[in-house]
């Protein structure tokens, strides 16, 4: 935990320096108007043996750069939480386990995002590059295994529209698409497998 807390720590200051250098680059910029965007859910379900519950924030803070053109910076953090009991049958028994399993997800991105029209509805596309950090802590009676996988400048790219409710508030459908990894077991070995992650998100951004 000491060693996710010092990551985060170090991620936290360095998203603090990147959003200062947009204010500046801002205060430079004629179209150097700012939009500040949070969304966030959560969930609880139940199936079988197992609960799971998971929740997402996420905020990002975007700079026009031209009229048609923004650049931003969005942090995202995913939480998956399931605990319950895990079934193991045999020939001649059935045996059940107590476990808990922890999964945290924080996504960091830069972005271009290239805006088609100037309307009431406007789309766009945008993409970037994010890195990815994964920390998942399993616990069984007894035992606690605890992963960390990092994904390192990977792309990030996606599609959207901004509806306008009035001047300052707009309404922001987007769908992110970024690498992200599987493991699979094959003959009683981990193998790691390449996919592609998506991301809806539906949030309210305020302009300033």
């Amino acid at each position: 935990m000491k060693d996710i807390a010092t990551t985060l720590k170090r991620e936290l200051k360095m998203n603090s320096m990147i959003i200062m250098f947009l204010f500046l680059i801002m205060s430079q910029n004629s179209f150097g108007s700012i939009s500040i965007g949070l969304s966030g859910a959560t969930s609880t379900s139940n199936y079988s043996l197992e609960t799971q519950k998971s929740s997402i924030i996420s905020g990002n803070i975007s700079l026009a750069i031209a009229s048609f053109l923004r650049i931003g910076l969005t942090h995202r953090r995913s939480f998956v939480e399931k605990s319950g009991l895990r079934k193991e049958a045999t020939d001649t028994s059935t045996l059940y386990y107590e476990f808990e399993d922890n999964t945290d997800i924080v996504t960091n991105s830069i972005d271009l995002t290239a805006i088609l029209y100037h309307g009431r509805v406007s789309p766009f596309v945008f993409g970037g590059v994010a890195r990815r950090d994964y920390f998942t802590e399993v616990r069984y009676p007894g035992s606690t295994t605890k992963f960390r996988e990092t994904l390192k400048a990977v792309p990030n790219y996606g599609l959207g529209i901004a509806i306008h409710l009035n001047r300052h508030f707009r309404l922001k459908i987007t769908q992110t698409y970024t690498p992200g990894v599987r493991v699979d077991l094959v003959d009683g070995q981990e193998v790691k497998e390449d996919v592609n992650d998506t991301y809806t998100q539906i949030g309210v951004n305020y302009a300033l």
